[in-house]
């Protein structure tokens, strides 16, 4: 749908939005939790990314390394300042069923 997700610096991830369904088909048809804070993972110690779910002292962990939130901060502006010089040719495609409906009305000349 064209939404930052997640980012990826050196052995660092920052989770911005996940999927919680485990497995399945059904991963397509639930939405998107986006997080007020985001979760970040170091992938050499945690190259699955379970901490936050296997660990008790995950958050203890990621209190205490918050401030690299401000550096993932500003590597999405550097990421969204291209924008301005290459700005994206079209909107980014949406399988939801509000742009489908609204297809149909604007063929049917729905008001």
């Amino acid at each position: 749908d064209g939404d930052l997700v997640g980012l990826r610096y050196d052995n660092w991830k920052f989770v911005f939005a996940e999927q919680r369904c485990q497995g399945t088909v059904m991963i397509w048809a639930e939405p998107l939790v986006f997080l007020r804070i985001p979760k970040f993972f170091n992938l050499r110690t945690d190259p699955f990314e379970r901490a936050d779910i296997t660990s008790n002292t995950y958050w203890d962990w990621m209190i205490d390394r918050a401030f690299m939130i401000y550096g993932a901060q500003f590597i999405v502006k550097n990421f969204l300042d291209t924008f301005k010089e290459f700005p994206p040719r079209m909107k980014a495609a949406s399988f939801g069923i509000d742009q489908i409906l609204a297809k149909m009305e604007q063929a049917l000349n729905i008001d």
